[in-house]
């Protein structure tokens, strides 16, 4: 044997030991493992026969011996580690599952191939077939991780909610599993993906948050150099991509992005390229691009979806997305619209009709074609822009936010092309409207908690204005007062649909009243179960039923209104009292609408939101608990309340009292008005509306004003409200110092007041005794509530706002507890207590806060503190009210017992102070 065959000999053998024993750290000798020592056994064998120097030595066939069996050794090893395989087969995977696991995976490639649905569900059962079978053994997780993918897959497809609950359930203890790191990696990386997708189709902030536990946790199992680890971290970057938009924090995307870019550096170390992260990179440049307005990460953007395009072919399956994401890029930019268009179109033609995608690419070739007819004026390009957006926002499969945001694009359009005078008609922009404000119930499913509810509707705040703004352009103001009605206090029709009367069903269906009866008790009690997932599904199943049962209430003769908003004819019925105006300004329009029980008439405002927060600033410097009690503050405030008249509620009363510039005259009984702002106007007091100073026209001396969350919170009201000025059982609860607040001295003496003019009991808690438990057991058992404390809204999620009490630290007393509590049989709340009928600018048109929560509750009379006073301030005004209900006529309404008193503060204790006699206000019939 020649000394070359020798040496090249043992060069093969070292190279068998080399690729044949590598690992995950060596992902070069990984990949072309096989090959490599394939490659060097034959070199070895070939170079063992070479006869031209004679025998081989003695340690040739040694060196090559022992390199096989330590390559052969290597591998059974990391198969036992791994639990794919040992030395006695079926031992560790158990009998029969890598053949399952072979059939799901021909079955899962042949789906994806041909989109044959069988495959798909033959898939899943075979998957759990070889979960059943490895039970117990290590080798269960990488089944668990395919089943759980393929039932992730199944429900992208179908969108049933059981595959996606299934998944998540199956990836419940992935965090505490214990098997092989890659196969953990795995699973933890597959469940996070589960629970970020029902976070994104439900909004359930824990789903997220477990789906970031999860996501960290995969990456942290594993080395950079791993075959998994671009997996795990691009599904990482697409979970902090959901948190980025439920918090809006910039800092989410920039770490989505860093993630994705370790992803891609992962595999371009190994040799290959990930087509769908960098089709994701293209996606989240641009949406950093967008926020940011950096041209850089725009450019890279559309770079980076031009290189990905022109290596992959037409039918690789991830075309049509990489066309997508590239003409958004391209849009961003703000050029090269024909092209923007002409890549969204073919990503549409890509799209398999029907499928939830579809709604996706039709709004991005709506918004394409839109900014074409903006750049160029090009024919047609309008009308197929308002084609292509009316299909995703009626699209049956897509998502929820998907419609919402198509619906909205839809009446922008309808809007601009009516403007511009393209034919496109008026009211196409209300029908857009309406298509959104019937999806906004969906949005906060009664699975989730309270907070998550109220941040899903606070994410389309605000579209219930711009819908009743283009109502009254389409000159259709009835509607525009409906849509008002319905696309605003979506949690608060929820929660009177439950309390709806059911006196005419049950003489008529007596079954179905007991059925609903029993449902209604089962909706307000908590959802019991072993965990928080078994509650969350006791709640949606509840939910469900409810729903089917409203339908079929609604199919029977005389009950096809039942549990829903009110309709035009039933507000204009609910105006026999008084108007019902509702005010709304937007940056398309403002206008008052007025509800009277012989029409609807809208007016146009001269006002934009931009000067009613301005104003509203002016009003929060002046009334500031340091100002409000010093006269040479208030000038600025005097100017803002004549504002308000000449602007707002002059316009407003000339709609609701046509047959007058103005309410009848001082001299008679003042009629009644029912105020409904919405948007930026809640934070005005518009009850105080008037040129105060000089003797000019003011509210408060030609109506009696009063406050209405909605009209369908005004009507329940109405039917709970008994005797004006009620006599009875009163609560007084006082709360002179708590921890964190300044002290309040003379709340206990404030408390005392209540006790006047009240034949019947005062139940007094004070001091240490006005615990939230407390304060819950006594409410029940008392038909008038008077609060003397600190309030505190939350601004983010407003019924987290509390009344301080002594324990507000540990159990506060927040607006969801008053809400969820029902006292029928309540007459009055007084809340004095400041900012209880303040909510946060994302929460306006909800109206959730003390003064909602209290006639939810069962009060249909409640009087709120508008703003923060002082102590003594807030002692002055209770005095004067008790004063003015003691002197008030027997059968005095309580709104006009408010107006006089209001007056009376206004004209002889404290006219140059409007922040101490404008600050009660009352809701109420």
């Amino acid at each position: 044997m020649s000394q070359w065959a020798q040496a090249l000999g043992a060069l093969a053998a070292l190279v068998m030991v080399v690729f044949g024993g590598a690992n995950w750290r060596f992902p070069f000798l990984e990949r072309y493992g096989n090959f490599g020592f394939g490659v060097a056994m034959l070199t070895w064998v070939c170079a063992r026969f070479d006869g031209a120097g004679g025998r081989q030595p003695e340690w040739y066939d040694t060196a090559g011996f022992s390199a096989m069996a330590f390559v052969g050794v290597s591998r059974v090893v990391r198969l036992s580690r791994n639990g794919t395989g040992s030395a006695t087969g079926d031992t560790v995977t158990g009998e029969g599952a890598p053949l399952h696991a072979a059939d799901a995976e021909n079955n899962l490639r042949f789906y994806f191939r041909h989109d044959a649905l069988p495959a798909l569900h033959k898939a899943v059962d075979d998957y759990r077939a070889a979960v059943r079978a490895t039970e117990g053994a290590p080798g269960q997780l990488r089944h668990q991780a395919q089943l759980l993918k393929t039932l992730r897959i199944r429900y992208e497809r179908l969108r049933d909610r059981a595959d996606l609950d299934e998944a998540v359930e199956l990836g419940r203890r992935a965090r505490t599993r214990r098997g092989a790191r890659s196969h953990r990696a795995l699973l933890l990386t597959e469940s996070s993906t589960a629970l970020r997708l029902r976070h994104d189709h439900t909004g359930a902030s824990e789903d997220l948050a477990r789906a970031r536990d999860h996501g960290a946790a995969a990456v942290a199992l594993l080395h950079p150099r791993h075959l998994l680890f671009p997996l795990c971290a691009s599904r990482l970057s697409h979970v902090l991509f959901s948190s980025y938009e439920h918090t809006g924090d910039p800092g989410g995307l920039d770490d989505a992005l860093g993630h994705l870019r370790r992803a891609l550096d992962s595999a371009a170390r190994r040799g290959y390229a990930r087509t769908a992260d960098e089709i994701r990179l293209c996606f989240l440049l641009t949406e950093r691009g967008r926020r940011t307005g950096s041209a850089g990460d725009l450019a890279e953007a559309v770079a980076t979806g031009d290189r990905t395009l022109a290596r992959i072919t037409p039918k690789d399956p991830l075309y049509t997305s990489c066309l997508h994401h590239l003409s958004v890029a391209v849009r961003a930019t703000g050029t090269r619209w024909e092209r923007a268009e002409n890549l969204a179109r073919r990503a549409l033609l890509g799209v398999a009709d029907g499928a939830p995608e579809q709604a996706r690419a039709q709004l991005n070739h709506a918004l394409a074609l839109y900014d074409l007819y903006g750049a160029r004026a090009e024919p047609g390009s309008l009308a197929h822009a308002l084609a292509r957006a009316r299909a995703a926002a009626l699209h049956p499969t897509a998502d929820l936010p998907t419609r919402i945001r198509a619906g909205l694009v839809w009446s922008d359009i309808s809007v601009a092309g009516h403007r511009d005078g393209e034919a496109v008609e008026a009211g196409e922009a209300v029908e857009a409207f309406e298509s959104v404000i019937g999806l906004l119930p969906q949005l906060a499913s009664q699975e989730l908690s309270r907070a998550d509810q109220e941040g899903r509707i606070a994410r389309w705040a605000g579209v219930a204005g711009p819908a009743a703004t283009s109502a009254v352009a389409a000159g259709e103001p009835a509607k525009a007062a409906v849509l008002l009605e319905h696309g605003r206090g979506v949690l608060i029709s929820r929660t009177l649909a439950l309390r709806t009367d059911a006196g005419a069903l049950r003489a008529a269906h007596p079954r179905l009243a007991v059925e609903l009866d029993a449902l209604r008790r089962e909706l307000t009690s908590p959802a019991t179960g072993r965990d928080p997932e078994t509650q969350r599904s006791v709640r949606r199943e509840r939910e469900g039923r409810w729903e089917r049962l409203l339908r079929e209430i609604r199919c029977l003769p005389g009950f096809e209104d039942f549990a829903q908003p009110p309709t035009e004819a039933q507000l204009r019925a609910m105006s026999a009292s008084g108007p019902l105006i509702y005010l709304t300004v937007t940056a398309h329009g403002s206008a008052a609408i007025a509800v009277t029980p012989d029409g609807i008439r809208a007016v146009p405002l001269r006002v934009t939101p931009e000067e009613v927060a301005e104003r509203a600033r002016v009003l929060r410097f002046c009334f500031a608990p340091e100002r409000v009690g010093k006269h040479t503050f208030q000038g600025p405030a005097f100017e803002v309340l004549g504002w308000m008249w000449d602007r707002i509620v002059a316009p407003a009363l000339s709609a609701a009292f046509p047959e007058h510039t103005a309410p009848p005259s001082p001299g008679g009984r003042p009629p009644r008005v029912w105020w409904v702002p919405t948007g930026p106007l809640v934070e005005l007091p518009l009850h105080a509306a008037g040129h105060h100073r000089g003797g000019g026209p003011a509210l408060l001396d030609l109506a009696v004003s009063s406050y209405a969350p909605t009209a369908r919170a005004l009507a329940a009201a109405r039917a709970r409200s008994g005797p004006a000025l009620p006599c009875g059982s009163r609560l007084a609860v006082a709360v002179p110092a708590a921890p964190g607040f300044t002290p309040l001295p003379r709340s206990v003496r404030e408390a005392r007041l209540v006790g006047r003019s009240a034949p019947g009991a005062l139940t007094a808690l004070t001091g240490g005794d006005a615990t939230r438990d407390r304060v819950l057991a006594e409410l029940p058992r008392h038909v008038w509530a008077h609060f003397a404390c600190h309030a505190v809204p939350d601004r983010t999620t407003p019924s987290h706002g509390k009344l301080v009490l002594p324990d507000h630290l540990d159990t506060p007393l927040t607006v969801a507890d008053i809400s969820a509590l029902d006292l029928r049989g309540s007459r009055l709340a007084y809340l004095s207590a400041c900012e209880t009928a303040v909510t946060g600018p994302r929460h306006r048109d909800e109206a959730i806060h003390f003064a909602s929560a209290f006639q939810l509750a069962g009060f249909p009379h409640v009087i709120s503190t508008l703003w923060r006073v002082p102590d003594r301030i807030a002692y002055d005004l209770a005095d004067t009210m008790y004063e003015g209900f003691a002197a008030a006529p027997e059968g005095t309404e309580v709104a006009r017992a408010v107006h006089d008193v209001t007056r009376l503060t206004r004209e002889k204790m404290c006219p140059n102070l409007p922040g101490i006699w404008s600050a009660p206000a009352h809701a109420g019939p």
